[in-house]
């Protein structure tokens, strides 16, 4: 076959293919809704929500949704209610050839268990909080404090945004976040924290400084403790610059 012949034919295919894609979209757009699901990715977090609870919030938000065609749906209203799932992150809306629509997102992965006004959340490494889950549960940093105010989960008072800063660092750097079971804010906003080996407290004080402080740590757990003994300090202070300041067991 002649080249010119080669180009033409392809072209050709090319502009079928356009028109019968086209011809396919057209339809789809005048077809009916053909039902609400959820996909969504929990990575190696464990399972929290199920995909039935965003599409009942969907379709509470939305209970138009199934007697509608596909080119009616705004995608953004069903997105934000989707979102109102507060285990959700990344959410995104597309309807699939067959004509449901798909809500897309990823689990939120908790990097501790929160204690707060007698109620129990998890938050994660953006301060996202979320209650807990009937379906399942994370093994992760436990997290509560004297707080001074109710919370609120679209603006975090200082005590929770020292609790996040703190829990998001013992989740990054492993080898401190395994010496730490939990951790808990005072009315004045000091950290304090209980380890996973011992009966001593100790506290942090505020949220910065972190590298220096864990490291203080580190280093009087590998040298200090050996020689003293594990149930020698009730307390155990970084709050100071360059210090790790130990009170005794009282007797």
């Amino acid at each position: 076959m002649k080249r010119p012949y080669k180009i033409l034919l392809i072209l050709t295919g090319a502009l079928v293919l356009t028109v019968v894609v086209i011809a396919a979209n057209v339809s789809r757009s005048r077809s009916q809704v053909r039902g609400v699901e959820a996909d969504i990715r929990y990575g190696s977090t464990p399972r929290l929500v199920e995909g039935q609870t965003v599409v009942d919030s969907v379709l509470a938000a939305c209970p138009q949704l199934p007697t509608m065609l596909v080119r009616e749906v705004d995608r953004d209203e069903v997105a934000v209610a989707a979102e109102q799932v507060s285990y959700l992150k990344d959410v995104s809306v597309a309807v699939s050839v067959s004509g449901r629509v798909v809500v897309k997102a990823v689990q939120r992965r908790p990097v501790a268990r929160l204690f707060y006004g007698g109620r129990e959340y998890y938050f994660d490494s953006e301060g996202a909080v979320m209650p807990a889950s009937k379906v399942g549960e994370c093994n992760v940093l436990v997290a509560g404090g004297d707080f001074t105010e109710p919370l609120r989960v679209d603006s975090l008072n200082s005590q929770m945004l020292s609790l996040v800063k703190v829990a998001n660092y013992l989740d990054k750097e492993k080898k401190y976040g395994r010496l730490i079971d939990q951790i808990y804010v005072e009315r004045d906003g000091d950290v304090m924290m209980a380890p996973k080996i011992g009966d001593h407290v100790i506290e942090l004080g505020d949220a910065e400084n972190l590298d220096e402080k864990f490291s203080n740590l580190l280093a009087f757990y590998q040298k200090g403790m050996p020689r003293a003994g594990w149930n020698t300090y009730s307390r155990i202070s970084l709050k100071f610059r360059g210090q790790v300041v130990c009170t005794k067991e009282k007797r």
